[in-house]
């Protein structure tokens, strides 16, 4: 806000006449605020323009500063909300993760390279408090896509199943294919029935032909590592033959070894 002929108004009206001034002189001007202070005064036309309070003015920016900061961080909460991210990483990003093992730092690097080509397939198994969400939200954030468990996703699909459902399994199964990323979660946690093998395969193969980016995370580990040779938490009991198939021929299969975080300070 500025005076004019002694009235208050909005700065944008008076750009043309600031920007081509008659005249310049100064002159001191009282504040209600903030008291005296030495004003520039500007003519043009007939009209005369006091620059407003210093004080006043930097506080206007610093409030409106303050605005915009409010504004961004709801746009972003939004958008994770978007995304399906937990909050505990809505502020994350990669810059926070820090590697502390050689596999974290594989993980690390090829979801970096991921966000960057916009390309890539990639599974995470490990532990908990690994950081396999915490890479995957980041990377659902950044390439605009979504990360949900396996139980949200087959919830969402059983629901379609209702009268009252607003989409169908087909529909779901479409949108899971389109997202410009997908990273599903706890794999492994539900009990790998053939329906979800048959949607899950559908959705991968679909999302390979179409080169669209995509993680799995699971806490199990892979039949290689596996100390028994074979048990209920290994990765290949819940998905099935062609998948494995693609995700061994071109992507990025990492077993992480690490501690638990969240049982230390936490990503």
């Amino acid at each position: 806000m500025e005076v004019l002929n002694g009235e208050w108004v909005f700065s944008s009206v008076l750009t043309d006449l600031k920007n081509n001034p008659s005249e310049v002189a100064y002159s001191e001007r009282v504040c209600p605020k903030h008291g005296k202070y030495t004003a520039k005064i500007m003519h043009f036309n007939g009209s005369e323009i006091a620059c407003a309070c210093p004080v006043c003015e930097e506080e206007q920016k610093q409030i409106d500063q303050c605005e915009f900061e409010r504004a961004e961080r709801k746009r972003h909460i939004k958008h994770c909300e978007e995304c399906n991210i937990e909050p505990e990483f809505y502020f994350k990003t990669i810059a926070d993760f820090v590697p502390k093992s050689d596999s974290q730092r594989i993980a690390f690097e090829a979801v970096k390279k991921m966000i960057s080509e916009k390309h890539g397939k990639i599974v995470l198994l490990g532990g908990n408090g690994v950081g396999k969400t915490m890479l995957a939200s980041i990377a659902a954030k950044e390439l605009n896509g979504k990360i949900y468990t396996m139980y949200e996703i087959s919830t969402m699909i059983r629901q379609s199943y209702t009268v009252k459902a607003d989409k169908s399994e087909l529909e779901i199964v479409r949108s899971l294919i389109s997202l410009p990323f997908l990273a599903i979660d706890e794999i492994g946690r539900s009990k790998g029935s053939l329906a979800e093998q048959n949607w899950l395969s559908e959705v991968l193969n679909k999302r390979h032909s179409r080169r669209l980016p995509f993680m799995l995370l699971g806490n199990g580990h892979f039949k290689s590592m596996c100390p028994n040779h074979g048990c209920n938490k290994c990765f290949e009991n819940f998905v099935d033959s062609d998948i494995l198939s693609r995700l061994q021929s071109d992507s990025s299969v990492i077993m992480i070894i690490a501690n638990d975080e969240r049982k230390t300070q936490g990503f």
